[in-house]
């Protein structure tokens, strides 16, 4: 089965489908999204209300956990519930739910890698310079929201360039179903290709590879005489590199897709279910991300920080640095 393509005027795309499987599999969709949305809210928003609660913020690691919910959050409270509806309402408002679904999901889609790659930065510099505090949490503060204010303002091409269209499933034993699809304007035909690779770059290639040259970085030092700084640090170490393999899995997929958009017509049955299949795997980083959490709990939103090692072999922070200088001999 394949899906011709077929551009009726200069803002709606028309796509038909013969066979009723679509339909069938764009309910477990719904019915998947719906119950992940719960989920999602929930979940991250616990996160964002306890960390805001016990004024956690104070710590680094929680300011970029609380991004990171928030992104999240954002996903559940708009991005799915706009997908959900403008799947199962239809009708010419429904340009208006493609159009929020697709810029929400882009933002969290831009805030999330950069969060995770600025959080590895910051533990690395703290590591190769123990002895000066580069990146303060104030500095933290600062550079989480200018991801935010980047991403807003980068993706709001998704606004202009995608639109709502239609599904035709035809059978010979059913009535016809008219299904919205959101899908790329052809008004801005000659814009789409330029747009989706710099989509690809931007989001995904950049913060990937960067986070991978941090890592190198701490492998290489580790066999030398920092291993006893990285030993430290390496418990967070292990929650941002679940992070970034839960950002991985769950986002290359639909990056795939995303670039293959502008590229592959007629579109195939096989491809268009795969499709919306990567976008809903691209919502489940939310679960992942709280199945995280949880495993990091005495690490996350605690106030306690670890101890880190000065350039001396000395321990600073913790309460054994209080006992060091409450019982120090006083310079004479």
């Amino acid at each position: 089965m394949d899906i011709t393509t077929s551009y009726i005027n200069q803002t709606n795309d028309t796509f038909a489908v013969s066979g009723e499987e679509y339909v069938h599999f764009l309910n477990i969709i719904v019915f998947i999204e719906a119950t992940m949305c719960v989920l999602v809210v929930v979940g991250n928003g616990f996160i964002i209300t306890l960390i805001a609660r016990r004024r956690l913020l104070g710590r680094s690691t929680n300011i970029f956990v609380f991004s990171i919910a928030t992104a999240d959050f954002l996903n559940g409270i708009l991005s799915i519930p706009a997908r959900v509806l403008f799947l199962v309402v239809g009708g010419d408002s429904t340009a208006y739910l493609c159009k929020c679904h697709k810029f929400f999901m882009y933002l969290t889609k831009t805030v999330v890698p950069y969060t995770i790659l600025f959080m590895t930065a910051e533990k690395t510099m703290r590591i190769l310079c123990p002895t000066r505090e580069i990146v303060t949490v104030a500095r933290c503060m600062f550079f989480t929201s200018l991801w935010w204010f980047f991403s807003a303002a980068f993706n709001i091409w998704s606004v202009v360039l995608y639109t709502k269209g239609n599904i035709s499933i035809v059978n010979n034993d059913v009535p016809t179903y008219q299904i919205p699809s959101c899908v790329l304007n052809s008004r801005f035909i000659d814009l789409h290709i330029a747009f989706l690779v710099i989509d690809v770059i931007v989001i995904f290639l950049i913060p990937t590879f960067a986070i991978l040259g941090l890592y190198c970085v701490l492998v290489r030092n580790y066999f030398t005489v920092l291993r006893e700084r990285i030993s430290t640090y390496f418990y967070v170490i292990k929650l941002f590199i679940a992070l970034f393999i839960t950002f991985v899995l769950c986002h290359l997929p639909l990056e795939i897709f995303t670039f293959l958009d502008s590229r592959t017509k007629p579109f195939t049955l096989f491809y268009v279910l795969a499709s919306n299949f990567a976008t809903s795997l691209y919502f489940t980083r939310g679960i992942w991300n709280l199945v995280i959490y949880a495993y990091f709990k005495h690490y996350v939103c605690r106030k306690r920080q670890f101890s880190s090692i000065r350039a001396n072999g000395a321990f600073r922070g913790g309460s054994m640095g209080v006992l060091r200088q409450r019982f120090r001999p006083r310079d004479r």
